[in-house]
Protein backbone atom coordinates (compact mmCIF):
# COMPACT_ATOMS: atom_id res chain seq x y z
CA UNK A 1 0.00 0.00 0.00
CA UNK A 2 3.09 2.07 0.14
CA UNK A 3 4.37 1.89 -2.87
CA UNK A 4 3.95 3.94 -5.92
CA UNK A 5 2.47 1.04 -7.84
CA UNK A 6 -0.27 -1.84 -6.99
CA UNK A 7 1.26 -5.50 -7.09
CA UNK A 8 -2.21 -7.67 -6.77
CA UNK A 9 -1.18 -10.55 -4.04
CA UNK A 10 -3.16 -13.89 -4.02
CA UNK A 11 -2.69 -16.26 -1.41
CA UNK A 12 -4.91 -19.25 -1.57
CA UNK A 13 -5.10 -21.18 2.34
CA UNK A 14 -7.40 -23.47 3.94
CA UNK A 15 -7.43 -22.25 7.34
CA UNK A 16 -6.33 -25.49 9.12
CA UNK A 17 -2.37 -24.23 8.14
CA UNK A 18 -2.81 -20.87 9.93
CA UNK A 19 -3.48 -22.63 12.98
CA UNK A 20 -1.45 -25.28 12.50
CA UNK A 21 1.85 -25.82 15.86
CA UNK A 22 4.33 -25.50 12.90
CA UNK A 23 2.83 -22.73 11.06
CA UNK A 24 5.02 -20.06 12.70
CA UNK A 25 7.63 -17.31 12.36
CA UNK A 26 9.61 -15.94 14.24
CA UNK A 27 9.52 -11.90 15.40
CA UNK A 28 12.70 -12.27 13.43
CA UNK A 29 11.90 -13.55 10.40
CA UNK A 30 9.19 -11.18 9.86
CA UNK A 31 11.59 -8.08 10.51
CA UNK A 32 14.82 -9.14 9.15
CA UNK A 33 13.61 -11.93 6.56
CA UNK A 34 11.50 -11.86 3.40
CA UNK A 35 9.40 -14.16 1.70
CA UNK A 36 10.75 -17.47 0.45
CA UNK A 37 9.50 -19.16 -2.57
CA UNK A 38 10.90 -22.65 -1.87
CA UNK A 39 11.04 -23.44 1.93
CA UNK A 40 13.27 -26.19 2.46
CA UNK A 41 13.08 -29.41 5.25
CA UNK A 42 12.83 -27.37 8.07
CA UNK A 43 13.79 -30.81 9.97
CA UNK A 44 17.38 -30.02 8.77
CA UNK A 45 17.79 -34.09 7.64
CA UNK A 46 21.66 -34.94 6.30
CA UNK A 47 21.69 -34.51 2.76
CA UNK A 48 24.13 -37.79 2.45
CA UNK A 49 21.51 -39.81 3.80
CA UNK A 50 18.59 -38.65 1.73
CA UNK A 51 17.45 -41.16 -1.00
CA UNK A 52 13.82 -39.83 -1.63
CA UNK A 53 12.37 -35.65 -2.01
CA UNK A 54 9.34 -35.20 -1.54
CA UNK A 55 8.34 -31.78 -3.40
CA UNK A 56 4.59 -30.57 -2.24
CA UNK A 57 3.15 -27.12 -1.44
CA UNK A 58 0.29 -26.84 1.00
CA UNK A 59 -0.84 -28.07 3.86
CA UNK A 60 0.21 -31.86 2.85
CA UNK A 61 3.11 -31.00 4.17
CA UNK A 62 1.96 -31.13 7.73
CA UNK A 63 0.75 -34.20 7.24
CA UNK A 64 3.73 -35.44 5.48
CA UNK A 65 6.26 -34.13 8.22
CA UNK A 66 3.72 -36.13 11.32
CA UNK A 67 3.85 -39.14 9.60
CA UNK A 68 7.85 -39.11 8.50
CA UNK A 69 8.79 -37.80 12.15
CA UNK A 70 6.50 -40.56 13.20
CA UNK A 71 7.76 -43.04 11.15
CA UNK A 72 11.83 -41.66 12.25
CA UNK A 73 12.75 -41.90 8.32
CA UNK A 74 15.77 -40.45 8.05
CA UNK A 75 16.11 -41.18 4.55
CA UNK A 76 13.55 -38.63 3.33
CA UNK A 77 13.18 -35.22 2.86
CA UNK A 78 10.01 -32.68 2.32
CA UNK A 79 10.60 -29.19 -0.02
CA UNK A 80 7.56 -26.80 0.25
CA UNK A 81 7.09 -24.86 -2.89
CA UNK A 82 5.99 -21.57 -1.85
CA UNK A 83 5.42 -19.52 -4.90
CA UNK A 84 3.79 -21.75 -7.79
CA UNK A 85 4.44 -18.45 -10.62
CA UNK A 86 6.71 -17.14 -11.32
CA UNK A 87 7.86 -20.46 -11.24
CA UNK A 88 10.97 -20.71 -8.58
CA UNK A 89 13.26 -22.68 -11.02
CA UNK A 90 16.78 -21.32 -9.50
CA UNK A 91 15.32 -21.95 -5.96
CA UNK A 92 13.72 -25.26 -6.36
CA UNK A 93 16.72 -26.77 -8.21
CA UNK A 94 19.25 -25.85 -5.53
CA UNK A 95 17.06 -27.44 -2.70
CA UNK A 96 16.46 -30.58 -4.71
CA UNK A 97 20.19 -30.06 -5.79
CA UNK A 98 21.48 -30.66 -2.10
CA UNK A 99 20.23 -34.11 -1.68
CA UNK A 100 22.44 -35.65 -4.16
CA UNK A 101 21.93 -39.35 -3.76
CA UNK A 102 18.35 -38.83 -3.95
CA UNK A 103 17.37 -40.72 -6.99
CA UNK A 104 13.50 -40.43 -6.66
CA UNK A 105 12.10 -36.99 -6.91
CA UNK A 106 7.81 -36.81 -6.14
CA UNK A 107 5.28 -34.37 -6.37
CA UNK A 108 2.94 -34.86 -3.42
CA UNK A 109 -0.87 -33.41 -3.14
CA UNK A 110 -4.26 -33.66 -1.87
CA UNK A 111 -6.39 -32.91 -4.84
CA UNK A 112 -7.05 -35.03 -7.51
CA UNK A 113 -3.79 -35.02 -10.47
CA UNK A 114 -6.22 -32.93 -12.58
CA UNK A 115 -6.86 -30.68 -10.20
CA UNK A 116 -4.49 -28.63 -7.75
CA UNK A 117 -1.00 -27.96 -9.32
CA UNK A 118 0.35 -31.12 -10.99
CA UNK A 119 -0.64 -30.30 -14.43
CA UNK A 120 1.91 -26.68 -13.41
CA UNK A 121 4.41 -28.02 -11.81
CA UNK A 122 4.80 -31.24 -13.70
CA UNK A 123 6.83 -30.34 -16.62
CA UNK A 124 9.25 -27.70 -14.99
CA UNK A 125 10.41 -29.51 -11.95
CA UNK A 126 11.06 -32.62 -14.82
CA UNK A 127 13.25 -30.29 -16.68
CA UNK A 128 15.37 -29.84 -13.01
CA UNK A 129 15.74 -32.77 -12.34
CA UNK A 130 18.49 -34.24 -15.08
CA UNK A 131 19.80 -37.80 -15.94
CA UNK A 132 19.17 -40.22 -12.97
CA UNK A 133 16.18 -38.85 -11.21
CA UNK A 134 12.69 -39.59 -11.67
CA UNK A 135 9.41 -37.56 -11.07
CA UNK A 136 7.02 -39.10 -9.53
CA UNK A 137 3.39 -38.18 -8.90
CA UNK A 138 1.38 -39.20 -5.47
CA UNK A 139 -2.08 -38.08 -4.87
CA UNK A 140 -5.53 -38.97 -5.70
CA UNK A 141 -6.36 -40.19 -9.52
CA UNK A 142 -7.98 -37.82 -11.67
CA UNK A 143 -11.50 -37.18 -10.75
CA UNK A 144 -14.95 -34.79 -11.67
CA UNK A 145 -15.50 -33.43 -8.33
CA UNK A 146 -12.80 -32.23 -5.80
CA UNK A 147 -14.11 -33.73 -3.39
CA UNK A 148 -15.76 -37.43 -2.17
CA UNK A 149 -18.44 -35.95 -0.22
CA UNK A 150 -17.68 -38.44 2.62
CA UNK A 151 -15.05 -37.67 5.14
CA UNK A 152 -14.29 -41.49 6.06
CA UNK A 153 -13.42 -41.95 2.65
CA UNK A 154 -11.59 -38.54 2.03
CA UNK A 155 -9.31 -39.50 5.69
CA UNK A 156 -8.89 -43.15 3.64
CA UNK A 157 -7.50 -41.54 0.18
CA UNK A 158 -5.00 -39.23 2.58
CA UNK A 159 -3.82 -42.30 4.34
CA UNK A 160 -3.24 -43.91 1.03
CA UNK A 161 -1.58 -40.89 0.10
CA UNK A 162 0.87 -40.66 3.09
CA UNK A 163 1.62 -44.65 2.96
CA UNK A 164 2.58 -44.39 -0.82
CA UNK A 165 4.86 -40.93 -0.53
CA UNK A 166 6.45 -42.56 2.56
CA UNK A 167 6.67 -46.38 2.12
CA UNK A 168 9.76 -47.95 3.09
CA UNK A 169 12.51 -47.90 0.33
CA UNK A 170 12.89 -51.64 0.13
CA UNK A 171 8.79 -51.56 -1.10
CA UNK A 172 7.56 -51.32 -4.42
CA UNK A 173 5.77 -48.29 -5.37
CA UNK A 174 1.44 -49.37 -5.37
CA UNK A 175 0.26 -49.61 -8.71
CA UNK A 176 -1.86 -46.49 -8.95
CA UNK A 177 -5.78 -47.12 -7.93
CA UNK A 178 -7.99 -45.71 -11.25
CA UNK A 179 -11.93 -45.07 -11.08
CA UNK A 180 -13.99 -47.43 -13.04
CA UNK A 181 -15.74 -44.75 -15.60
Amino acid sequence: MYRPFRKPLVVLSPKSPLRHPRSVSTLEEFTAGGFQTVLADPRGTVPAGVERVLVCSGKIFFALAERRDANEQDDTAIIRLEQLYPFPAAELAAAIGCYARATEVSWVQEEPANQGVWSFVRWPIAELLGAGRTLRYIGRPEAASPATGSYQIHQAEERAILEEALRPRAAEPSPRRRRKR
